[in-house]
């Protein structure tokens, strides 16, 4: 995880993508769609995601916790994400879990979830929440 945490870091798309399975892939991102499915597309929201931010990004994990068996591991964190997105400041906690498989010896991620506490009397996202084991 702290070895995605430097890629994310990067804004280099094929340092990222290296962590994701190549086939078999999905994730529930922030960003649109709904569902992502596969490599290109997966690709192409870290190429948008990217083209978002003004200079770095900062990310910090909390309350990492990893569950391994034979091939399969989750990880589970709070990440916080910190930069100049869209010409604005942004600094938010989300939650992550990351599905992994062992292939070839190397884990590769399989599923990315990532989400925000939602305040369903108003319909908007809790983006100014901070977990527990947070440094902030």
């Amino acid at each position: 995880m702290q070895e995605w945490k430097k890629a994310f870091e990067s804004k280099d798309v094929d340092s990222i993508m290296a962590f994701y399975a190549p086939e078999g892939f999905t994730a529930f991102d922030l960003m649109p769609p709904f569902h992502f499915e596969g490599g290109e597309m997966w690709r192409k929201n870290w190429v948008d995601f990217y083209e978002a931010f003004d200079g770095p990004i900062e990310l910090e994990l909390a309350d990492l916790r990893v569950d391994a068996q034979a091939d399969l591991a989750i990880a589970r964190c709070a990440v916080r994400m910190a930069g100049t997105m869209f010409g604005r400041p942004m600094d938010s906690w989300v939650r992550t879990t990351n599905c992994f498989r062992r292939v070839e010896g190397e884990w590769l991620m399989i599923h990315d979830h990532v989400s925000w506490p939602i305040d369903f009397a108003t319909g908007k996202a809790l983006m100014d929440l901070t977990p527990a084991g947070a440094g902030r």
